[in-house]
């Protein structure tokens, strides 16, 4: 699934009816967050009952949007219950268009969107990045007043995701913090850079928080959104050139990290390890590997840095940095290389493990599938 972002180019008597809109929902929604907080009740179809026969005629909402209002304000103070947050408040700058409530043509860049005055036809000004989906099935939307001031349809868009068979080139991928990727088939993308940058706003964050004045605090949100996006960015070039360099019927293979933010790791390295975005890269890596047909997949992560790549021989002392001398083979490799080679190595095991004839037992002989 993916979210494209669309301008509605309304006309200004559709603007205002639009506005209106806004404002009537947000206060609908708002109606139904009080009345499951006065019935204890959360569930949509039983408090659909209750709400319905207000919505329609103490708001005016036509049928599919006192729906809808009902639907999503449910569903908040579930979330909000559930999160101990404090009771949700709708402030009437997006409305949410179902299937029913709602008719969406990429190809034409068109939409009918049904409000309290009936169904409105507008024109959807469509990013060239995003035209290449225009084949997507569209699913729901969101109508969003922007700080700008201009409305825009965040449409929700899904395609059947393409699976791999495994027929194809098969990468394994070692992840790490002086080099952020090293594969199996050679390809090192180093941290150097993107640690540098991190490093500027961990010190820049330590100083305004000290500050701790109104505009340090607001200087700190801008600050965190920059710095999400750049690492967004640099996961983004990595996952493209991974899945790009398996190729469809491809496959993907990392180790398995959950649980490495709470390790323990040297006192230096903890500020690292909390920064790090690696579970990102593996979302990213599993929406792109679908829409392009490589697998990802996971292995063990025990010993895929100490092991030798080529004789599997587990020595103390042979990773020294960046470097890796087998004390048995004598072979001497990139530490990272080495660490990839180990986890396609592990995973190709396990294949073959799984694919080998199963021995059975019968009559006192063995046979062989």
């Amino acid at each position: 699934m993916k979210t494209i972002q669309t301008v509605v180019e309304e006309l200004p008597e559709q603007r205002a009816i639009f506005d209106e809109n806004l404002l009537l929902m947000a206060d609908a929604q708002n109606f139904v967050v009080s009345s499951c907080y006065d019935h204890e009740e959360t569930n949509t179809f039983r408090m659909h009952h209750f709400n319905y026969p207000i919505l329609r005629e103490r708001f005016g909402l036509p049928s599919q949007l006192a729906v809808v209002a009902n639907k999503y304000a449910c569903s908040s103070v579930k979330g909000a219950i559930r999160r101990k947050a404090p009771r949700p408040n709708f402030s009437g700058r997006a409305v949410h268009y179902d299937s029913r409530s709602s008719t969406i043509d990429l190809v034409k860049k068109s939409a009918s969107l049904l409000t309290k005055e009936g169904r409105l036809k507008v024109k959807l000004n469509v990013p060239l990045y995003f035209q290449k989906f225009s084949d997507w099935k569209v699913k729901e939307s969101n109508l969003v007043k922007c700080r700008d001031n201009k409305l825009r349809l965040m449409i929700m868009i899904e395609k059947p995701a393409i699976k791999s068979n495994g027929s194809g080139k098969v990468i394994g991928v070692d992840r790490g913090i002086t080099n952020l990727i090293a594969t199996s088939d050679g390809w090192l993308y180093e941290g150097r850079d993107v640690f540098s940058v991190k490093k500027r706003y961990v010190g820049l964050r330590a100083r305004l928080q000290a500050k701790g004045t109104r505009s340090a605090k607001r200087h700190l949100s801008r600050m965190r959104g920059r710095e999400k996006r750049f690492m967004a960015d640099v996961n983004h070039c990595i996952s493209r050139t991974l899945i790009d360099s398996a190729g469809l019927n491809g496959a993907l293979i990392l180790e398995n990290l959950k649980g490495i933010r709470t390790a323990r790791h040297r006192h230096q390295q903890n500020w690292l390890f909390s920064n790090w975005a690696f579970y990102q890269l593996e979302t990213f890596l599993k929406y792109k590997g679908e829409e392009r047909g490589v697998a990802v997949e996971f292995v063990p992560a025990r010993n895929t840095s100490k092991a030798c790549s080529a004789c599997g021989s587990i020595k103390k002392g042979q990773r020294q940095g960046s470097v890796f001398r087998c004390k048995t083979c004598n072979v001497v490799l990139h530490a990272d290389l080495n660490a990839a080679k180990n986890i396609l190595h592990k995973y190709q095991s396990s294949r073959a493990a799984v694919n080998q004839p199963i021995a059975l037992q019968a009559d006192g002989a063995s046979h062989r599938l």
